[in-house]
């Protein structure tokens, strides 16, 4: 991740303001992935999903059939992402980091083949450019906000 890539929280928010519904089923060829932004091992999700607090998509498969944990981070500014193995609540050692296997795929999905993944604690480094990018994006926010409602003011 990079300053210029938006953050999970900032993804978290635009799903939030946005209200996306994903349809009832995953395309054909795709799987249905929940991050988690604050899931820890042991942790029932229940809360988590009540208060929608995961970011949600349907995730297209690569041609031999896995997926692809690296579009995911790139997807949502993640330094990392590990798959959860609902059963056991605690994460999954995958053999290959960056892919999980049709097979692992199917098992650990839950009954409605949802994935769910979180993000393990990111590095000092990243956490403190997702501190700075933050800073800037709530200043444009705030002078965006002040522009907008100057203009509205002056047309009043």
């Amino acid at each position: 991740p990079s300053i210029f890539c938006r953050t999970p929280q900032e993804h978290l928010e635009y799903q939030w303001r946005k209200s996306i519904q994903l349809p009832h089923t995953p395309p054909e060829r795709h799987v249905r992935v929940y991050l988690f932004l604050e899931w820890q091992e042991g942790r029932d999700d229940k809360e988590l999903l009540d208060n929608l607090l995961y970011l949600k998509a349907d995730v297209p498969l690569e041609p031999t059939g896995k997926l692809s944990l690296l579009r995911i981070r790139e997807m949502w500014g993640l330094e990392k992402c590990v798959p959860i193995d609902q059963c056991r609540r605690m994460a999954f050692k995958s053999a290959h980091s960056d892919y999980l296997s049709p097979i692992a795929i199917g098992v650990l999905a839950d009954e409605n083949g949802v994935l769910k993944l979180f993000e393990p604690r990111p590095s000092d480094a990243t956490i403190a450019m997702r501190e700075k990018r933050m800073q800037y994006v709530r200043r444009y926010q705030a002078e965006t906000t002040w522009l907008y409602e100057t203009a509205i003011q002056k047309v009043d």
